[in-house]
C-alpha cells in the first residue's frame, strides 16, 4: 500500500505557508503590528500604573478621584485605538463595544456608564496584556526577522549592521571568514522562512485576543 499522496499532501500543507508568508502582503501589516506592541504596550503599561498609583496615593484628595477617573476613561480611548490599529493591520472586524448607554444625563452619569461597562474593564483587561504581548513581539521580531536580516547581509557588512544579540549570542561575531559569512545567507533565509509563518500566527493570536477582549459584548442566547 502506498502513503505517497498522504506523504506528499502532508508535506505540502508544512511548506505552502512557509513559502507563501514573504509574497503576502497581509505578512507585512503583520510585521507592523507586532513592531508597534511593544512601544505601545511598554507606553500603555506606564500610563495605567502611573495613574493608578497616583490616583490611589492622592485617593484623600479630591484630585486622586479626578486622577482614577481619567485613567478609567483614558481606556476606553486606547481601547478604540487599540480596536481600529487592529481592524487596519489584522483585518480583524471588531465592532465597537455596545455596552455604554448614550445619554444626555451629563458628565455624571456618562462616568458611571463607563465605570459599569463590562467594556471597560476587559480593555484594562486587554491594555494590561498588550505590555506582555508586546515583550513577546520583540523577542520573536529579534530571534527571527532581525536575526534572518543580520545573517544575510554579513557579507557585505562583516561587523554586522544591527548588532542583533540573541540570548547572549552575538550573530556577528559568529562568522569570522568569508566562507563562513557566505554559507550564513543561506541560513538567514531559511530563518526568514521559517520565522514568517510564526510570526503570522502570532499575530493571529493578537488578533484573537484583540477581538475577544475589546469587541462588542455578546448577546445573551435565549432558551
Amino acid at each position: 500500500m502506498s502513503r505517497s499522496p498522504t506523504g506528499t499532501s502532508s508535506l505540502r500543507g508544512v511548506l505552502t505557508p512557509v513559502f507563501r508568508s514573504p509574497t503576502d502582503r497581509q505578512t507585512y501589516r503583520n510585521l507592523l503590528y507586532l513592531f508597534l506592541s511593544f512601544p505601545l504596550g511598554l507606553l500603555y503599561y506606564i500610563l495605567v500604573v502611573t495613574g493608578f498609583a497616583l490616583g490611589l496615593g492622592l485617593s484623600v484628595f479630591g484630585i486622586g478621584i479626578v486622577i482614577l477617573l481619567g485613567t478609567v476613561i483614558g481606556l476606553r480611548y486606547l481601547g478604540t485605538f487599540e480596536r481600529r490599529l487592529a481592524n487596519a493591520l489584522l483585518r480583524t472586524d471588531i465592532p465597537e463595544p455596545d455596552d455604554v448607554e448614550r445619554d444626555d444625563g451629563g458628565a455624571v452619569d456618562t462616568v458611571k456608564a463607563y465605570l459599569g461597562a463590562a467594556s471597560t474593564w476587559r480593555g484594562l483587561g486587554f491594555v494590561l496584556l498588550k505590555f506582555w504581548l508586546g515583550v513577546l513581539s520583540f523577542v520573536l521580531l529579534v530571534s527571527f526577522l532581525a536575526t534572518a536580516i543580520e545573517l544575510v547581509v554579513l557579507p557585505v557588512s562583516p561587523a554586522g549592521t544591527l548588532n542583533v544579540e540573541v540570548f547572549g549570542w552575538e550573530v556577528a561575531s559568529t562568522f569570522d571568514t568569508t566562507t563562513q559569512r557566505l554559507l550564513a545567507v543561506p541560513i538567514g533565509v531559511c530563518l526568514a522562512l521559517v520565522g514568517f509563518p510564526i510570526l503570522n500566527a502570532f499575530a493571529d493570536v493578537n488578533a484573537s485576543i484583540a477581538s475577544s477582549l475589546l469587541g462588542a459584548s455578546e448577546p445573551n442566547e435565549e432558551t
